[in-house]
């Protein structure tokens, strides 16, 4: 008999913590201590029957009765964002296009739940390694200028989505990630490839991820 993690519940692991995200519920906690050693040797493939019991008993882990979900996708490490700039000047047209975006987006985030929101952002399955993020300027641009008329402050995800709509309506593949760190805090941000669109590179190295559409 083997055992999976839970469906939509996505891991990091920091020391001796362990942060999650659990997608279906929107929320992130964390294991420590006993408990997080228990799930280690789940990871590990390394997991006693007592360990099996005790996850399942949580709700941590489920039979492995079907594949698991695709939604994780694999995050480059970022190298650059064009959010360091130099960028042209943001034109009214793409700002008003990032604004009505982020809009929308902040609506939907109280209408729908979060996996909902986010299965709309699910393309064809292109490979973000195809993009060029040198042709998206235009919207980094409008999205820092967008920053001086909606507060970002605690604002990230409906930045993010908005930008990856956007880019999604251009057809161009681009990374929604969600990350964490210790002590506990989350972000997320928009690449393309290993380059970032929505945030100075600096913030970003702050955080790992744990969940990318």
């Amino acid at each position: 008999m083997s055992f999976m993690l839970r469906p939509g519940l996505h891991f990091r692991q920091f020391e001796n913590i362990i942060l999650f995200f659990d997608l279906p519920r929107d929320r992130y906690f964390m294991l420590s201590g006993g408990r997080a050693q228990c799930f280690a040797r789940f990871a590990a493939g390394e997991a006693a029957a007592q360990d099996i019991e005790a996850l399942q008993s949580e709700g941590l882990i489920s039979l492995a009765d079907r594949q698991p979900s695709c939604q994780y996708r694999q995050v480059p490490p970022p190298t650059r964002s064009l959010a360091d700039g130099p960028l042209p000047q943001a034109t009214v047209r793409a700002t008003i296009a990032i604004l009505a975006a982020q809009i929308s987006a902040k609506r939907d985030l109280r209408r729908h739940d979060l996996a909902y929101v986010l299965a709309g952002l699910q393309p064809e399955c292109p490979d973000a390694a195809s993009a060029e993020a040198d042709n998206c300027t235009d919207l980094a641009a409008a999205s820092m200028c967008a920053a001086r008329y909606l507060p970002a402050t605690d604002e990230c995800l409906a930045r993010g989505i908005a930008m990856k709509r956007l880019l999604l309506a251009r057809g161009c593949p681009s990374i929604l990630v969600f990350g964490v760190t210790m002590p506990f805090a989350a972000h997320c941000w928009v690449q393309v490839g290993d380059t970032v669109l929505t945030d100075p590179l600096d913030i970003i190295l702050h955080y790992r991820p744990i969940f990318a559409i």
